[in-house]
């Protein structure tokens, strides 16, 4: 049975701590050693753990992302540099100018595109020979242009050089804008890579914080062994150490998942938005340049029907009607394809009259109804051709909104829109995504704030201990 002496007992005080002075010090020492090392520990895991994540979202938001946009942007300006070669063809302005102006500054754009994908591409080697393949299937092509406008008026000649170049850019497995597009898929999935990092996994945030824990755990424990041994009710600095502590704790959780949120609306929304936007008016001006190569080289109305809905049967899985366009202004309309994927967020925002959404909704309302006087437009030719109605040429290439060349004027006037709306909203992810939250500069400030209030918290007691020893 236990001695008693006072209000307390000998085996007691042995279970509670130690009851010699001589081993208080040693402990103090020891735990001092123990906060020290788990301080330290958070400051190095946290900073490594920034470093990594910082790597990861730099990479992604410097070459991974831009070279996806690039990638769509310069499959665009050579479906329309395609488009505009066959429409220069069909009113007949290629006998004085060749191509057109049009034409040139589309293939200086894709080229300049394709420029800032061999920079920024994440992809290595087998994105370097794609983009080799490209560039010589790219010279190929414009050979061929030359040649049918160096042929135009020799009979069929002409147009059937530039349906060889329209054949060479618009080939389903190995022409130029498929190429690009192989491409862009390995770049999105390089993006996927990097959303799956270990870097930026919420996961690894309870490994990192897992010495502040153990350090908070042993703060609480030696403030009530001080209580006992010094009967103090608080030790000051040791309390500000353990809240300081769980402050970086609970600072760094928070700025984690909210970087983890911002690359999320970077890579999973914003981003595919964008790639569709870019795929929209790809896909509309190769559907648009099929209806006029068609016409050029005086194709039947079956087979210029079957041209564009080819590609129009990425965009949409049903007829655009009007009740359609009217139900979009109340909800999201019920149809799919690229064309939906790419509205739908858009008419779904409940944007106030002046807002950015209200913007935002009023561009995707325009393009649903412009859209649909695109396809209206085709429908009129190709009754046109149906009936082998005279002046077809010109009127595939006219301005009118009636004739396709004014209908994919004015649709991808609309895209164009939606597309700025994109960049700008990608641009806003990004920079969100690469902020560390100011963890940065806290980590540091902190940890060493916590450190120096630890020795303040417990040296002085360990003082205590030495002037008595004396």
């Amino acid at each position: 049975m236990a001695v008693t002496t006072g209000r307390r007992t000998t085996l007691g005080t042995l279970t509670r701590g130690p009851a010699r002075p001589s081993d208080t010090p040693t402990r103090l020492r020891r735990v001092a050693a123990v906060l020290a090392l788990c301080t330290a520990t958070t400051w190095g895991a946290l900073s490594l753990t920034l470093s990594g994540a910082h790597g990861v979202v730099t990479e992604a938001g410097s070459r991974t992302v831009p070279s996806i946009v690039d990638s769509g942007q310069a499959a665009y300006y050579l479906a329309d540099a395609d488009r505009v070669a066959a429409a220069s063809f069909a009113s007949g302005s290629v006998r004085l100018t060749g191509p057109g102006q049009q034409y040139q500054d589309d293939l200086k754009s894709a080229h300049q595109a394709l420029a800032r994908v061999a920079e920024h591409d994440p992809t290595g080697a087998a994105g370097s020979a794609q983009l080799q393949a490209v560039a010589g299937l790219l010279v190929e092509y414009t050979g061929l242009v030359e040649q049918a406008h160096a042929a135009e008026g020799d009979g069929g000649l002409g147009g059937a050089y530039l349906g060889y170049a329209s054949g060479l850019m618009h080939k389903p497995d190995d022409g130029i804008l498929a190429r690009i597009g192989q491409l862009q898929a390995a770049e999105l999935d390089r993006l996927a890579q990097h959303r799956r990092s270990v870097w930026t996994a919420p996961g690894l945030l309870f490994a990192v914080l897992a010495p502040a824990l153990v350090g908070l755990v042993v703060l609480v424990r030696t403030q009530r062994f001080l209580r006992r041994h010094f009967h103090r009710r608080v030790n000051p600095c040791l309390l500000a150490a353990s809240v300081l502590l769980t402050a970086l704790a609970g600072w760094s959780a928070v700025g984690t998942v909210g970087v983890d949120d911002a690359s999320a609306t970077a890579g999973d929304r914003v981003v595919p938005r964008l790639v569709a936007a870019w795929k929209v008016r790809t896909v509309t001006a190769a559907a648009a340049g099929s209806d006029t190569a068609a016409v050029v080289r005086g194709e039947r109305a079956g087979k210029l029907a079957a041209g564009f809905y080819r590609y129009s049967g990425m965009l949409t899985d049903r007829e655009i009607t009007a009740k359609l366009v009217d139900e979009a202004k109340l909800r999201p309309p019920e149809f799919g394809g690229t064309l939906a994927d790419l509205l739908r967020p858009e008419l779904a925002v409940d944007g106030k009259p002046g807002t950015t959404g209200a913007t935002r909704r009023e561009a995707a309302l325009r393009t649903l109804q412009d859209y649909r006087a695109f396809v209206a437009a085709h429908d009129t030719l190709q009754l046109g051709v149906a009936v082998d109605r005279p002046g077809l040429g010109p009127s595939a290439a006219g301005p009118a909104r009636t004739e396709l060349g004014g209908a994919i004027a004015a649709l991808d006037t609309d895209l164009a829109e939606v597309t700025d709306l994109g960049r700008r909203q990608l641009a806003d992810a990004v920079a969100d995504s690469r902020s560390d939250r100011g963890l940065g500069l806290a980590v540091p400030l902190l940890c060493a704030a916590v450190a120096l209030l630890c020795g303040l918290g417990l040296w002085p007691r360990i003082d205590e201990y030495r002037a008595v020893a004396r």
